[in-house]
């Protein structure tokens, strides 16, 4: 069994996802941004990665017309839900140790609160818990000028960690 995010274990960019960092030298944020801004999704729906650190992630998404679809003209409501799910998956990655991989969402919920009119939508997610098999990301999707919630996120993902030596 293969985690999604372990596409070829031989590059820097995915020994980062993964959560080693070969060369020991800091860059391991800026690997991570190089190898999620190279996703077609991100770049299909013209998503950057405007900040990361440590647990956390700060993503912007500009209004399009591949975005837009939703009600009252507003982002399209799947979208949101996995942009959502996006900004989780980027803070998660921060956090990952050597060895650890992201296997997939297990659980994602979704609130809508207002419809997504700006024209940048902001995502902030948050890692709130690693545990040993389970990790909690707490996400706010916002109006990049007002700073209204649109909606409100909690996504679940299973890692795994590497076996320990008894």
């Amino acid at each position: 069994h293969r985690p999604r995010d372990v596409l070829d274990p031989t590059t820097t960019a995915v020994c980062a996802v993964t959560g080693s960092d070969p060369q020991g030298d800091g860059l391991r944020f800026e690997t991570l941004v190089r190898h999620w801004e190279a996703q077609p999704y991100l770049a299909e729906l013209s998503i950057t990665i405007a900040s990361l650190d440590e647990g956390e992630s700060r993503l912007t998404m500009p209004r399009n017309n591949v975005t837009v679809g939703g009600i009252r003209d507003s982002i399209n409501g799947g979208v949101v839900a996995s942009y959502a799910e996006l900004a989780a998956e980027i803070a998660l990655s921060t956090t990952l140790g050597p060895g650890e991989a992201i296997e997939g969402a297990i659980d994602v919920g979704l609130s809508y609160l207002t419809s997504a009119l700006g024209e940048t939508t902001l995502a902030v997610g948050r890692v709130l818990r690693k545990g040993g098999r389970i990790c909690v990301c707490d996400v706010e999707v916002l109006d990049g000028v007002s700073g209204a919630i649109n909606a409100k996120a909690r996504v679940s993902y299973a890692i795994t960690r590497p076996q320990r030596s008894s």
